[in-house]
């Protein structure tokens, strides 16, 4: 019995500490997506918008907002829920941080959508204050 015990503790220490090991390689190998708003035109403030990652509902995105995910790497299509919008092919690379400006254009009456991945200092320069918090891709 005592031996028994013994064995069981040190699997059990085994699997812990695999566990433990093993999780900081995970978190550095997920990469980061920030998608915001930062509208053009007075027109187009109101207008909500569902952000779609490979056909799934990911957020809900209106006027100067933003999200943040998180997700393994390789390559998505994002997308919105306006007919005719641009989808963009975004290549996730472990550990990097993707930004994704959405750009609003009211084209007569037909509202254009494109996703536009911009580098870290123009988002940073458009970016709203109130980043919501992480989500799991």
């Amino acid at each position: 019995m005592k031996t028994l015990l013994t064995i069981t503790l040190t699997v059990s220490a085994m699997i812990v500490s695999a566990l433990v090991s093993a999780a900081p390689a995970n978190e550095s190998e997920s990469a980061t997506i920030v998608v915001y708003r930062a509208d053009e035109s007075f027109k187009t403030e109101r207008l909500g918008l569902d952000v779609h990652v490979d056909e799934t509902s990911l957020a809900r995105l209106t006027s100067e907002e933003s999200f943040v995910a998180s997700g393994a790497p390789g390559t998505y299509i994002l997308d919105t829920s306006i007919p005719g919008s641009i989808p963009l092919a975004l290549e996730l690379k472990p550990g990097a941080t993707h930004y994704v400006h959405t750009r609003l254009k009211l084209q007569g009456t037909r509202v254009v959508v494109e996703l536009v991945e911009v580098e870290e200092q123009v988002a940073r320069s458009q970016l709203p204050e109130d980043t919501n918090a992480l989500m799991a891709i």
